[in-house]
């Protein structure tokens, strides 16, 4: 047997001993007086027309809440997603510039991003996105948030926009209300994480305060200070160390008694300085694995870096009305205005922007019956996306302003809380102008404009009170994004692109038991097989200029799972992914290798202690593009990581914590095929220490 037979067997037997030890419970969910222990796949969901958690739900989503961010101590998002099935990180830096995420497949190339809307990812709802040469999407640092929601597969977009080929990744910020108890009027929190591997520190403050019944404030700042990565092989990486300091302003009011009229207000801003290596010709700076080889640094080879000063800002305000006692109404109403920027002072000497004002009004009716729920949500949307680079006009980033706007339905039938089937239409329209440098040097250069229609329907049957199967298709259309579209380093011509077109297919089934192998004890788990076709997919050619091929195949399979017992938990993550020119067999660029993540761990509950390790296994990609700068394959490896934290939540220590782990404890050389800027951190012991006073 191959080795993807191998995989898939695997995948497929995995799915089989989750069955087996379900089937061996002494009682279903429904069945057992004892609550159970909450798994991973029991965090409430939201976006349909009641909360739901992950095995009911027709769709692969992963909840990342507040204490699994604190548990890995992140300097980057990218940590973030290493236990979620099917998503990577993707791009070519090491630090906070170079965040991007790849999602079945479809993310972005591995020089820039370039693939607006593919996956799209939002704070507090709004849009985030940035393109430019080896960095990333998201500048941000992960202290700031509580929350990640990542929705995999067109479906996801019904609420969010149409060409949502690979998904969505909202980030939520914290709010006063995560740290105030009952009773409380204000607390401090201070935080300080240190990283051997950078020698670097982050240290944090937050002071969330109540004021009277109807309003609540928080304010966050934290500072980070990292030099550069020292790989497993003891070679230090030049250009990935960063001084980022970050912060979050938020304001809640509550308009009345119940506290369902609620109105926010919050800003957060992110802004570093740092180097970035860069190289000729756009290739991988790295080859695996070769020493000496850029971007190290040696007697005979001096790599080059750019110096960029970034910044990134989220402003947002929002009302919500959930409106019990009418069931016609739950409105959701949001303004937000979201900027990145880089000033580049070497390589490419530029000051870089990109802005989006957005508009959004949802509202949520539902009806019921003996034997039935329904909610239908309907939503409409405007956005305003401007390009600006402050120099002069670049084929390779040009100036453009972008208008448009989006309206949206989804229905959720409920029937006897047996039968869901969900169904939804998006229609969005664009327009895009060439502004500034770019009409001055080509004034031939046209304006754009086009409609995307984004239909979906799903459906959840539950075979059992713990089991439940599912299926989904999804058809949707991409415009093409203003950096494709005005691009023109190759021919200094106009691309006239086409939009893609994706039909998507999964379907699944997932388990959710309490109860399993001891009492109290609870087990979740869920397979999703899917299948994409693309059409007209855009595609950087070997010239430098994008265009539309013919069209792709792309398809899958993921297993995510979670087990829970009083004095243990574990948890399971794997995926397969291909992808392939549908007409000539060609691999598809940026595939990720196949991947299984594990966690095993205990708890003391009497003594707040909670300890384990992390795996990963990722096998070598040979199913690789031949074009000209395709990535080139990758080496399989295997890493692990150990961590505890303790929490004590009454006595003297009450609001202490204290959080340990050692990534890569082997200090193995590896590098992870989608981030080519060469190989990852050797081992690093972090430390996060936390203290909350209450005043």
């Amino acid at each position: 047997m191959g080795l993807v037979g191998r995989n898939f067997a695997l995948l497929a037997a995995s799915a089989a001993v989750c069955a087996l030890c379900a089937a061996s419970g002494p009682a279903m969910a429904q069945e057992t007086e004892t609550a159970g222990q909450p798994t991973l796949l029991q965090r409430l969901i939201l976006g349909f027309g009641r909360p739901k958690v992950a095995t009911d739900t027709p769709t692969a989503v992963t909840v990342i809440e507040q204490d699994d961010i604190d548990q890995e101590i992140p300097d980057t998002a990218a940590e973030l997603t290493t236990k979620i099935p099917g998503v990577n990180a993707a791009g070519s830096e090491s630090n906070v510039l170079g965040q991007n995420f790849n999602i079945r497949g479809f993310g972005p190339e591995t020089v820039g991003s370039s693939q607006e809307g593919r996956v799209q990812v939002n704070v507090d709802g709004a849009t985030k996105y940035y393109e430019s040469y080896r960095m990333g999407g998201l500048f941000s640092d992960m202290e700031l948030y509580k929350r990640v929601e990542v929705l995999r597969g067109p479906a996801a977009g019904t609420l969010y926009g149409s060409g949502v080929l690979g998904g969505v990744i909202n980030f939520t910020t914290k709010d006063a209300s995560d740290f105030l108890e009952d009773g409380q009027t204000a607390v401090l929190r201070l935080k300080f994480n240190g990283d051997s591997n950078q020698e670097g520190y982050k240290a944090s403050a937050i002071f969330a305060s109540r004021l009277g019944e109807h309003a609540e404030f928080i304010a966050a700042g934290n500072y980070t200070d990292f030099k550069n990565i020292i790989t497993g092989d003891d070679h230090e990486l030049l250009g990935t160390g960063t001084e980022l300091p970050s912060g979050l302003i938020k304001g809640t009011l509550y308009l009345d008694e119940e506290h369902e009229k609620v109105l926010r207000a919050s800003y957060n801003r992110t802004q570093g300085d740092s180097f970035s290596a860069v190289s000729v010709g756009g290739g991988p700076v790295c080859e695996s694995f070769v020493f000496p080889c850029f971007p190290y640094a040696t007697p005979t080879n001096t790599p080059r870096l750019a110096e960029r000063e970034f910044f990134d800002e989220t402003a947002v305000l929002s009302y919500e009305d959930s409106a019990s006692d009418n069931p016609w109404l739950d409105l959701k109403a949001t303004l937000s205005y979201s900027k990145q920027r880089n000033d580049q002072g070497a390589f490419v000497v530029a000051d870089m922007s990109y802005a989006y004002y957005e508009g959004k009004l949802e509202n949520t009716a539902e009806w019921t019956g003996e034997k039935f729920e329904n909610f239908l949500t309907v939503g409409l949307q405007g956005k305003y996306h401007k390009r600006r680079r402050n120099n002069a006009a670049s084929s390779s980033h040009p100036e453009y302003n972008q208008h448009g706007g989006g309206v949206y339905a989804q229905n959720e039938f409920v029937w006897q809380d047996r039968l869901t089937l969900i169904s939804g239409m998006r229609i969005d329209w664009s327009t895009l102008t060439p502004s500034g440098t770019l009409a001055e040097a080509h004034p031939e250069f046209e304006a754009t404009s086009g409609v995307a229609y984004a239909p979906k329907i799903a459906a959840l049957y539950d075979l059992t009170d713990s089991l439940s199967v599912f299926g989904s298709y999804a058809y949707t259309e991409r415009l093409p994004s203003g950096d494709e579209e005005f691009d023109y380093r190759g021919d200094l011509i106009q691309n006239h692109l086409k939009k893609e077109r994706a039909h998507s297919v999964e379907i699944g089934f997932g388990q959710d038991l309490q109860d399993v192998l001891t009492g109290n004890d609870a087990l979740a788990y869920k397979v999703t097989a899917f299948r994409n076709h693309v059409t007209d997919l855009i595609v950087r050619n070997a010239g430098g200029d994008f265009e539309n091929v013919a069209s792709a195949n792309l398809w899958g399979v993921e297993l995510e799972g979670s087990y829970e017992v009083e004095y243990a938990f574990a948890g399971l993550a794997a995926s397969v992914i291909r992808g392939e020119d549908a007409d000539s067999g060609e691999p598809l660029n940026n595939i990720a290798p196949d991947e299984i993540a594990l966690t095993i761990g205990g708890k003391i509950p009497d003594h707040y202690l909670r300890f384990g390790w992390d795996a990963r296994f990722v096998a070598a990609q040979t199913r690789v593009s031949t074009a000209s700068g395709a990535t080139p394959p990758s080496d399989p490896f295997n890493v692990h990581d150990i961590f505890a934290s303790w929490k004590p939540e009454d006595g003297a220590l009450a609001g202490f914590e204290v959080i340990g782990r050692v990534d890569n404890l082997f200090d193995k050389e590896y590098q992870e095929y989608l981030i080519t800027s060469g190989p990852s951190k050797g081992r690093t012991f972090k430390v996060s220490v936390a203290k909350t006073f209450n005043f």
